[in-house]
């Protein structure tokens, strides 16, 4: 009984955490459109949603690992955002606009990657719970909340998304809330010298720089499909339907996610998952149809829960237990570093090319990050050669003792 509760209980804020997100982020560049930004400063826009993502998450990780706090931080965060998102509603030219993003950004982009960190600990002291699992009942939220907002921006304005993003944001604290476990009280003794540590580990860097490049391909795709589906025949109840699409085919994967990492492991899984994204954005540039381009979406099912669950898993196997979120919020920084340069580079590109040459320079940036996560794979290869080897010795020496004891 006590495990079918917890496991509901942390289902029901994954939901809610995700059904905030998908009040903000799938209909930003129709925001962005009815506020009369061009694409530069679209671009502009985007790239600063990242980057304050990029200071303000590995920050609020290191305050959480710090005083071993993470339940009061996912709190804090999500009491703020759902306040300061009706800055938005406010904004009318373009300073005001960038300056809301940044504020509301402050707040939001540290749920995530800390309930991750809040759920791995969870994990940690109740085995039975599954994380791709728990993830999966997210994707439903942001599933059905993006496919009702579609249809609600279509009668009742942009403005109406914000006032749903604050009302999910204050359940999701009583979500929280009514989940009985807290990190102990305890401070540990977390300096930013083992943030300097972990980030000159080769593997950490490497997986951290596939990270960002895949991020350049998604966030670009992310912020500009909506241009995709316009130029194809859609409008904005289609974005709902898309995005919908997107959230409901990774449920699959993610319910059998452990089961894959443990038959074939999560730097295959992350390499499959990226060769496929290169696939994915090729066939977009071809798309002359917005039913099309909602049928290619159903690839994320494979593509992003890949590239989540393998890269999440590996980080969390291979980051020091004491600096766990900290990981978790790197992680998060760095699929922002790539929304950074993928938006601003996308909103500047979008500016000489047209939305099908966009597409096919995002497959290209996909290529890219495939070489690092190559690089990484074949460190992980040795190393785990040298520790079979060692193991052998050990072994070997150990066996002499016993032959000779006899």
């Amino acid at each position: 009984m006590e495990q079918r509760s917890l496991s509901l209980k942390l289902s029901a804020v994954y939901i809610d955490i995700y059904g905030v997100l998908a009040c903000f982020y799938p209909f930003l560049t129709v925001y962005f459109q009815q506020r009369g930004l061009s694409f530069t400063e679209m671009g502009i826009a985007f790239a600063l949603v990242s980057l304050t993502s990029v200071i303000a998450q590995p920050v609020w990780g290191f305050v959480a690992d710090k005083y071993s706090n993470k339940r009061t931080i996912l709190l804090i965060t999500l009491f703020f955002s759902a306040l300061v998102v009706y800055s938005l509603v406010l904004a009318s030219d373009f300073y005001f606009v960038i300056g809301s993003i940044v504020l509301v950004m402050a707040f939001q982009s540290p749920v995530v990657p800390v309930a991750d960190a809040y759920c791995y600990a969870l994990i940690k002291q109740y085995s039975w719970l599954q994380y791709g699992r728990i993830r999966m009942m997210g994707s439903l939220g942001y599933a059905v909340i993006v496919l009702l907002l579609g249809w609600i921006v279509k009668y009742f304005g942009i403005n109406s998304v914000y006032f749903a993003y604050s009302i999910i944001s204050l359940c999701g604290m009583f979500l929280v809330l009514g989940i009985d476990f807290k990190d102990k009280v305890t401070r540990q003794t977390v300096k930013l010298q083992d943030v300097a540590n972990l980030l000159r580990n080769k593997k950490v860097l490497l997986l951290l720089l596939a990270i960002v490049f895949t991020n350049i391909a998604i966030g670009s795709n992310s912020s500009y499909i909506s241009i995709l589906i316009e130029q194809t025949g859609g409008d904005v109840a289609q974005i709902g339907i898309v995005w919908f699409i997107v959230a409901i085919s990774e449920l699959p994967v993610l319910f059998v996610g452990a089961k894959l990492l443990r038959n074939y492991g999560e730097l295959n899984l992350y390499l499959v998952g990226l060769s496929l994204y290169v696939v994915r954005y090729l066939l977009d540039s071809f798309c002359t149809w917005y039913v099309s381009v909602a049928a290619i979406q159903l690839m994320q099912g494979i593509t992003y829960t890949f590239f989540l669950v393998a890269s999440l898993e590996y980080l969390n196997r291979i980051a020091p237990g004491k600096i766990k979120t900290v990981a978790m919020t790197l992680h998060a920084a760095s699929i922002a570093i790539g929304g950074v340069i993928g938006n601003l580079g996308g909103g500047i590109l979008l500016e000489y090319v047209n939305i099908f040459v966009f597409y096919k320079v995002v497959a290209v940036v996909c290529l890219l990050g495939m070489g690092f996560l190559v690089g990484l794979k074949k460190i992980d290869m040795q190393a785990s050669g040298e520790t079979a080897m060692k193991c052998s010795r050990e072994n070997a020496a150990w066996q002499q003792i016993k032959s000779l004891s006899r």
